[in-house]
């Protein structure tokens, strides 16, 4: 199942809603929200949907099936993911970079970083580089600590594409370089776990504006999925929603303007824009 998160084109200013994607067009199935039982505060970590996806799959795709078809280009698209605890994003994690312990571990990106691809890359300090990272995202489907690989991918709820972008660093550190907003970019939908028994069987192609820049096989990883998850269990809780990023093979700056499209057969195509936020500062205000 392809589950994501949308907007109507023709009304910006909707609520979020929650879809099916099924062929070309989106199923709405938000009424499968009200199933979901109030929480009080303190909230629990994670995301309520993501969590309860296993009781709800047999609803969702019977809703799916009766709600009117409302075509993609109608849509925008938002993360399939609404509330994460946590990116973890994989380090020196290909095997071309030589990384002398392997994987060298993780880092970190905030989470209010989290953009779907109809919301774009927003560039708040458009003076310096900001770099794209395709990647791979493996969303975490139930709590989970100390797995071993054998068990890891049995609490992966689903997989997606993922913009992992990134400030050059100059002097500033990686996490504060990785945490801008709209700097984490999940999409176009989330597929769920069923589908895909194998991610290390999955490759990508990725074009910057119809340029192919980069096209790989995700066997080439270091620590595959599997492990990823498992080794990042031994530091630390992973919750429903967290998002764990692959790392990246294809890094360099993007323009104003550029249009990156990243397409994971077995998942689908994930395309988005880089603009100027309206955020933005430049490098004499910075300064100041």
């Amino acid at each position: 199942m392809k589950i994501c998160r949308f907007t109507l084109k023709s009304d910006p200013d909707c609520a979020p809603r929650l879809g099916v994607v099924i062929d070309d067009a989106v199923r709405d199935v938000t009424a499968i929200t009200e199933l979901l039982p109030a929480q009080l505060w303190p909230l629990p970590f994670g995301d309520q949907l993501i969590a309860a996806l296993p009781v709800l799959f047999a609803r969702l795709a019977a809703l799916a099936e009766l709600a009117k078809p409302i075509d993609l280009q109608a849509v925008s698209l938002l993360s399939p993911v609404a509330n994460p605890a946590k990116f973890v994003c994989g380090a020196g994690n290909w095997k071309h970079h030589g990384a002398p312990f392997g994987m060298m571990g993780f880092m970190g990106k905030a989470v209010t970083s989290l953009a779907g691809p109809g919301e774009g890359v927003q560039l708040r300090w458009p003076d310096r580089d900001t770099l794209y990272e395709p990647e791979l995202a493996m969303i975490i489907g139930r709590e989970c600590s100390n797995v071993s690989a054998a068990d890891a991918l049995d609490y992966v709820a689903g997989y997606a594409c993922a913009f992992d972008m990134t400030l050059k660093p100059e002097r500033e550190d990686w996490a504060f370089c990785k945490s801008f907003d709209s700097y984490g970019v999940l999409g176009p939908w989330l597929v769920t776990a069923d589908e895909l028994a194998d991610p290390s069987a999955l490759g990508y192609q990725f074009h910057v504006n119809g340029e192919l820049r980069g096209e790989r096989t995700f066997a080439d990883l270091t620590g595959n999925p599997a492990q990823m998850i498992a080794f990042a269990s031994t530091a630390m809780t992973l919750y429903p929603g967290d998002i764990v990023l692959s790392g990246a093979a294809d890094v360099a700056p993007v323009a104003v303007g550029d249009v990156m499209t990243l397409n994971i057969p077995g998942i689908g195509t994930m395309e988005t824009t880089v603009s100027i936020s309206s955020q933005a500062r430049s490098a004499s205000q910075l300064a100041s």
